[in-house]
């Protein structure tokens, strides 16, 4: 508020919290707001784009009350994978450790701009070829094995793809491509 301003200067509560209690007390019960909002919650009309979203009260079951503590406890909320990896019906399956260092050892993308993604994944692929596991599909071992070839700049774009948006190689390698080889950086070598 600016010394201009015609408002009114509200008085000096030296009882806040009382005043809080009080007026809490007149109000009676207040809206409680579900933790994760659908579309049934809320309307938007889209004859009048002036109008602002009107909150509808939900069914007491599907609200979820929580403290402040709660918000301020870690949790692993948005820690997900972005890949979906196929379910493996052998009980027995494992990547062997010697696997998961061959690949950290000689086979590491960071996502710099002087890095090749498809010499990268050929690399990969090489490695991924050199053995079979019985039972369980290339997609399953290559989907398990790939966040391993990434560090730094590459391992945060992975982890920064929503959640369970690759389903499978296909998917991963055009993503990857498309976000380490950009049609403008293709331009840039045909010009060459």
């Amino acid at each position: 508020m600016t010394r201009g301003s015609p408002s009114v200067i509200l008085d000096l509560d030296h009882e806040i919290e009382r005043t809080l209690r009080r007026r809490l007390r007149f109000q009676g019960p207040t809206l409680q707001i579900p933790v994760e909002r659908s579309d049934s919650y809320s309307t938007l009309r889209m004859d009048n784009p002036n109008q602002e979203e009107v909150l509808q009260r939900p069914n007491q079951e599907e609200v979820v009350q929580r403290t402040m503590s709660h918000y301020a406890r870690p949790n692993l909320e948005g820690t997900e994978s972005s890949i979906v990896r196929p379910a493996i019906a052998n009980n027995n399956f494992e990547l062997k450790p010697s696997i998961i260092q061959m690949v950290q050892q000689y086979v590491q993308f960071d996502g710099l701009q002087d890095e090749d993604p498809n010499l990268h994944i050929a690399n990969f692929l090489e490695i991924c070829d050199t053995f079979k596991i019985n039972g369980v599909s290339d997609d399953a071992i290559r989907l398990r094995l790939f966040p391993f070839s990434l560090r730094t700049k590459a391992k945060q774009w992975l982890s920064s793809l929503p959640r369970g948006s690759i389903t499978t190689w296909n998917t991963l390698t055009e993503k990857f491509l498309s976000r380490y080889f950009p049609p403008p950086k293709l331009l840039s070598f045909e010009m060459i």
